[in-house]
């Protein structure tokens, strides 16, 4: 097998691996609920949220790679607390704001309901800001395949892949999670959006605590 091709495989591999991780799968169920149960809203929402990650995880790797930088175990730990936060912020969001739940992101009181172009920005800036915590673990992955200088084709290669494994990773979650979801009623689907934001929450609180305690 040649080595790009190997690149390829072993970042699709681990591509779909660090999309199903926990912190993801809360962050896409918190989201995916407040599409109202609607099946193509849920897995719209996660390659949305997969979009933002994959996207700024990349980013980030090949700024990295070309300015030949690296990055801190302390900047990791920020960074995942940082992402603790966005989970707790999307609870807060979807517990607190009941409009959030008719089409996908929180109003202020009086705000208009009619459809507008903001929709869709939430899930993917969602999936960006909880990149940033894995961007460490993706560049330590890639010495390895840097045969030949930061420029090494088979490094290259292994991005596309990790990208293509969370994009795969990330829309399987949300089609299984779309598929239950569709086979609740209204109510039943307003209380699993609740238990589902508090599970994020607690998810949320937890990473950030023990981060902040050095676990």
């Amino acid at each position: 097998m040649s080595p790009i091709l190997l690149a390829f495989l072993l970042g699709l591999s681990q591509g779909l691996l660090h999309a199903v991780g926990p912190d993801h799968c809360a962050a896409m169920a918190t989201l995916g609920t407040l599409g109202g149960g609607r099946r193509r809203a849920a897995i719209a929402t996660a390659f949305r949220f997969a979009f933002g990650h994959a996207a700024m995880l990349g980013g980030i790797a090949t700024v990295c790679l070309l300015a030949g930088v690296g990055l801190s175990e302390t900047f990791e730990r920020w960074a995942e607390i940082f992402g603790g936060a966005v989970l707790v912020a999307l609870a807060v969001a979807a517990l607190l704001f009941p409009n959030s739940m008719g089409h996908g992101h929180p109003h202020l009181p009086g705000h208009a309901h009619e459809p507008h172009e903001h929709v869709h920005t939430v899930s993917t800036a969602a999936g960006a800001l909880m990149a940033v915590s894995g961007v460490r673990s993706l560049l330590l992955a890639l010495p390895p395949l840097l045969v030949g200088g930061s420029m090494s084709l088979a490094a290259w290669t292994y991005l596309p892949g990790f990208a293509l494994g969370i994009l795969i990773g990330m829309g399987a979650v949300g089609l299984l999670f779309a598929e239950g979801l569709t086979r609740l009623n209204t109510r039943l689907t307003a209380w699993v959006q609740r238990v589902v934001a508090v599970g994020s929450g607690a998810l949320g609180l937890f990473w950030i605590g023990s981060r902040l305690t050095g676990g």
